[in-house]
């Protein structure tokens, strides 16, 4: 098949008719109370951006001899700091909550949870934009921009814009001194705010994390080695013929079964059997020109050999045959998920976020394909990577990528692959996680 677009299609990003968005707007009013409210976990600035709107509406002589400047905020328990950029021809009203720790006090990071920058144009004093953070990470934010006589909402996720086009009932200079709570409520129409609730699940999230320790704890250990993996009896063997590997390592392909062997030797008592993860899934795949050269080219390994790691798992918790549909990862609702090919690689750490928060306690394998060789070009899983996502007990995501016996940051396995698709599957991980021991190399 080939590639439609990198773009995504959300099914989220439309406009809501004036009907509907006037009755959203008598329903709910807009300073009504949020019913889930995130005020215990993403600190509110309201009560200081009313205090100081008549500096935002001054005029550029008093706004120029503004020093910044720093508030208790009775909401939170913090500090807030209030200061001016300006730029380009813009003011810039900036709000940053206080970072507490207790080896440092009066931190103000620009980009945390809950910072407020509120864009003026410095000619015509119009307020044009308001630009919010909604974590520690500078991709993900709010923008939100005037629209007629309201404001027009944009959410980004780790780079990834989930919602466009979000219209809101509420003129963007009265926006900007109401609750967080406010945008909430005049979105939730489309806007699943559940995301950003990544709270630390202390038993799943932690059993993610004893993986990673453990996989980073062993990483020195490892050798590595074209088409190596370990066989059902722990012998180093070579995956397409069985032969011994005398270099005792692993390839990409034999990296991810070592992790995943973690799990399933705690129950079973011995390793996985490759030849049983070398299956192919004939009947399964859509039909592409791929099937036709099969033997020649083998384009699927990678789609199969995850499949068949993660379903091998599967059934041991199951006690029935696994399918497919009970491994893949189809349910990131941001993106249409393609057969047999998966996601954008640009989207993946929004992916592993919403997992992470919808369904804590997993690790993936994922199958990097895209357009690979000549005559013909086929689309390819030539690729394998492991990834241990987790979010921690400040509240901070980490999405750990293994490949090939490396860790690796993801965003630079983003931008290696950014022009690919990856294929995810899912391994329910829990205490009983034990990675196989690494003899001495052999000389």
């Amino acid at each position: 098949m080939e590639r439609e677009s990198d773009k995504l299609k959300f099914c989220q990003t439309r406009k809501i008719g004036l009907g509907v968005f006037l009755a959203i707007f008598v329903f709910v009013g807009v300073t009504a109370t949020y019913a889930n409210s995130f005020s215990h976990s993403f600190p509110e600035t309201h009560a200081i951006r009313r205090e100081v709107t008549h500096i935002m509406t001054a005029s550029s002589r008093e706004i120029d001899n503004q020093r910044p400047i720093i508030k208790d905020c009775f909401l939170t328990g913090r500090k807030v700091q209030f200061q001016i950029v300006f730029e380009r021809g813009f003011y810039y009203f900036i709000f940053i909550n206080e970072r507490r720790s207790l080896a440092q006090r009066n931190q103000f990071p620009m980009v945390s949870a809950g910072t407020y920058i509120i864009r003026r144009d410095a000619v015509s004093g119009v307020f044009c934009q308001i630009k919010i953070f909604l974590n520690n990470d500078s991709n993900t934010f709010l923008r939100i921009n005037p629209h007629n006589e309201g404001t027009m909402l944009e959410f980004t996720l780790f780079n990834s814009v989930i919602y466009r086009n979000v219209l809101m009932p509420i003129s963007i200079n009265r926006l900007m001194t109401e609750p967080f709570e406010t945008i909430m409520r005049l979105s939730d129409y489309i806007v699943n705010w559940d995301i950003l609730r990544g709270f630390y699940n202390e038993t799943e999230n932690r059993f993610v994390m004893n993986v990673a320790r453990a996989i980073d704890a062993k990483l020195h250990t490892l050798n590595d080695s074209d088409d190596g993996a370990q066989e059902w009896n722990r012998d180093f063997v070579f995956i397409e013929t069985g032969s011994p590997n005398p270099a005792m390592g692993f390839n990409c392909s034999g990296f991810a079964k070592w992790v995943a062997d973690g799990v399933f030797s705690a129950r079973a008592n011995r390793l996985m059997d490759i030849s049983e993860l070398k299956r192919k899934h004939l009947f399964d795949r859509r039909d592409t020109l791929s099937l036709v050269f099969e033997d020649e080219r083998d384009p699927l390994f990678g789609l199969d050999w995850t499949r068949n790691i993660a379903m091998t798992i599967f059934e041991l918790s199951a006690g029935r045959k696994a399918r497919v549909s009970d491994v893949d990862v189809r349910n990131f609702p941001y993106e249409r998920y393609s057969e047999d090919i998966g996601y954008s690689v640009t989207n993946l750490k929004a992916i592993l976020y919403y997992l992470t928060v919808t369904n804590p306690g997993y690790i993936y394998l994922g199958s990097v394909n895209g357009d690979f060789g000549r005559n013909p070009v086929l689309r390819q899983h030539y690729h394998v990577v492991v990834f241990a996502p987790y979010i921690c007990e400040e509240g901070n995501f980490h999405p750990l990528v293994y490949e090939r016996n490396v860790r690796r940051p993801i965003n630079e396995f983003i931008r290696r692959y950014n022009r690919e698709f990856i294929h995810l599957v899912r391994i329910k991980v829990d205490d009983a996680f034990t990675l196989s021991e690494i003899p001495p190399f052999a000389e």
